[in-house]
């Protein structure tokens, strides 16, 4: 389960951009999806800076299955503007295949078949 980090201002700071959320640690597929509900920004390697209001941000990334799992204030230069939501993003694991288990059925049929064969034992039908 990926963990995400999200900073931003809760009150405008001037009038051309009043918000910045600061988001790192999404993977290229969320960032795609994040793009069609979110407006402007740039990026660096690890961070994508989007220029809109937390609480849209927020809203999109629950949309995508992140939940928020903690908060606080930020004191940043005696700003407590700021605040920081750390997201994760649970992951269901995938179902074995139907080939899978007939594999494995085949190779505890082989088994028993290998163990009767060395004498003592008695062969234990596998369930079909």
């Amino acid at each position: 389960m990926p963990y995400i980090i999200i900073r931003g201002n809760l009150a405008s700071y001037s009038h051309k951009y009043p918000w910045r959320v600061l988001v790192s640690g999404l993977k290229a597929d969320d960032i795609e999806q994040l793009n069609k509900f979110s407006c402007g920004g740039y990026s660096d390697e690890s961070t994508i800076v989007y220029l809109v209001h937390p609480c849209r941000i927020l809203s999109a990334l629950e949309i995508l299955g992140f939940r928020v799992v903690a908060s606080s204030s930020t004191a940043v230069k005696q700003d407590y503007n700021e605040y920081m939501w750390t997201m994760r993003k649970e992951f269901v694991e995938p179902e074995p295949e139907s080939e899978t288990v007939s594999v494995v059925r085949e190779n505890l049929s082989n088994i028993g078949r290998e163990a009767a064969s060395l004498g003592n034992y008695h062969k234990v039908d596998s369930p079909e």
